[in-house]
């Protein structure tokens, strides 16, 4: 039976949360980025300073960097690598979320590891010990 009236068009669903574009989904590990950011932003203070007391960087691109660019480019270089590592750690997370997880703890410890080290030679130069 058809009284020649249209039915109106359904309204479309809501869209899913993995169907939204990438960079509108909420980010899989916050609490662990905030403590990446943190971390490299210690990286970058305690390496000035050290390059500032007389120190060397080891990393050699981030030597080339630094002597090429001075701060600026180490700060870029390092807000490109956090950018790149967070940018994996969520393409990885969406597809499996333990191995995102354990891939951002791990961006972590290891950009700790050089704050670690960074520290314990201010340190060093706050106690007047000279060499590197």
């Amino acid at each position: 039976m058809s009284d020649g009236s249209k039915r109106p068009a359904a309204e479309p669903a809501a869209p899913r949360a993995n169907e939204r574009p990438f960079l509108r989904r909420p980010a899989l590990y916050p609490d662990l980025y905030t403590w990446y950011v943190f971390v490299a932003a210690l990286d970058i203070l305690f390496t000035w300073r050290i390059l500032r007391a007389g120190g060397t960087e080891v990393n050699v691109l981030a030597d080339w960097i630094i002597d090429r660019h001075d701060v600026p480019g180490m700060v870029l270089f390092k807000f490109v690598t956090v950018v790149l590592v967070v940018l994996i750690c969520e393409v990885i997370g969406r597809r499996r979320y333990k191995t995102g997880v354990k891939l951002a703890r791990w961006a972590v410890a290891l950009s700790a590891f050089p704050v670690v080290v960074g520290a314990a030679h201010l340190l060093r130069i706050a106690m007047g010990v000279v060499g590197y």
